[in-house]
């Protein structure tokens, strides 16, 4: 069986060009989602409803969220492109807790957070508002 040197070369070329782009890729993502220290970011709210949701109350998902944990008070939605699921999180104006980014939203984008309420009355009164997100290692 003859083996041509030409298309072997190739072939391994081309195999290293792609795990490292795939390796840059990889390294770059991981640098740009755990550089967050503390930013600006639009954050509004969100609760179980269906409103909020789409989701009935007669659903298996009612309340679950994309982390597959049950949200409730320190569940954040995030744009994982930017803050990592599972992050911890400190939001200016709420000292005393420190959420979790368990969800995401086809609406959250950037910098751009949805902070979870126990009702919907609760995450209409919150708003809109510009606040300071800071990620909380360890």
């Amino acid at each position: 069986m003859k083996i041509n040197k030409r298309n072997v070369f190739t072939r391994i070329r081309k195999a290293v060009l792609s795990f490292t782009v795939v390796m840059i890729i990889s390294l770059l993502s991981m640098t740009f989602v755990n550089s967050l220290q503390a930013e600006v970011f639009t954050a509004t709210a969100y609760c179980s409803c269906k409103k909020c949701c789409n989701k009935d109350p007669s659903s298996k998902w009612y309340g679950i969220t994309a982390s597959g944990r049950k949200a409730g008070w320190g569940t954040v939605a995030v744009d994982r492109r930017l803050i990592a699921l599972g992050s911890r999180l400190r939001i200016e104006g709420f000292p005393k807790t420190i959420f979790r980014a368990d969800d995401v939203g086809g609406a959250i984008k950037g910098k751009h957070i949805d902070v979870w309420f126990p009702t919907h009355r609760k995450a209409l009164e919150f708003g809109r508002q510009k606040l300071v997100v800071e990620l909380v290692s360890g």
